[in-house]
């Protein structure tokens, strides 16, 4: 009696168990054959409309800064004869330049050498040997009044600086930060500008710039390369500093 209660539970567990087989088959294949829906979310779960335009701006002007770059170099049999020698001319080429008018303040060291004359013999079973030394140091100049840049290297050379490297023009802080300024206003005006076209040939009505980003280019100095002449002519070119945006509007 005992074996047969037994079986008889022993089959309904097993009833129990392919019921519950069958019903979850169902669902997984209900949730896999049901289509997929895609709701498009925006800031705060809503969708936004908006236009996205880049805006352009250049501002041309006359550099308000020079730099020229003296060199003195000597070369004698010892090294510390080329560093006297060295160091008695570009004393007299700075004082020169002081007498000039310029600051010492305006006046700095941009390089300092001393190396060796190497002599290579015919035969490369000798040796190579030093000669002599070059002392070379060369000094930059800052200058607020660009017209004078040619007398200055006149100077320069007259004063005993046997090279005159190259000379670059440059704006002031102040005046590169006034032009920066500039550009972007023109750069914010033309995305505004593109920004009310394309709202107005689609009939859209802008509600205002959500957010801009900004990037600005300061000059790249114009170079030259000094005469070593008497009266030297100098004539700066003209500097630009350009201004980007990127600026997102929405609209209704």
């Amino acid at each position: 009696m005992q074996t047969q209660t037994e079986k008889r539970l022993y089959a309904l567990l097993i009833l129990v168990v392919m019921g519950f087989l069958v019903l979850n088959s169902i669902m997984v294949y209900a949730i896999l054959t049901k289509p997929t829906k895609i709701v498009p979310i925006g800031n705060g779960g809503t969708q936004t409309n908006t236009i996205i335009v880049s805006g352009t701006g250049s501002v041309t002007a006359t550099p308000d800064r020079a730099h020229v770059t003296f060199a003195v170099w000597t070369q004698a049999i010892t090294a510390t004869d080329a560093l006297t020698s060295n160091a008695e001319k570009m004393n007299k080429v700075i004082e020169a330049l002081t007498d000039a008018g310029i600051s010492m303040d305006d006046i700095k060291t941009t390089s300092y050498s001393v190396e060796p004359v190497i002599q290579y013999p015919e035969r490369s079973s000798e040796p190579p040997k030093i000669v002599g030394y070059i002392a070379r140091n060369e000094i930059q100049v800052s200058l607020a009044d660009v017209a004078s840049v040619g007398k200055i290297i006149d100077v320069g050379v007259v004063g005993g600086a046997n090279v005159v490297q190259s000379i670059y023009f440059s704006l002031s802080e102040s005046k590169a930060d006034q032009l920066r300024d500039q550009a972007i206003k023109e750069a914010v005006q033309d995305a505004d500008s593109k920004a009310r076209a394309i709202a107005e040939s689609l009939n859209l009505k802008l509600v205002g710039p959500t957010s801009i980003n900004l990037g600005y280019e300061y000059p790249v100095p114009v170079y030259e390369k000094a005469a070593e002449a008497i009266s030297t002519p100098i004539v700066p070119g003209p500097l630009t500093v350009s201004a980007n945006v990127q600026v997102t509007y929405s609209y209704e």
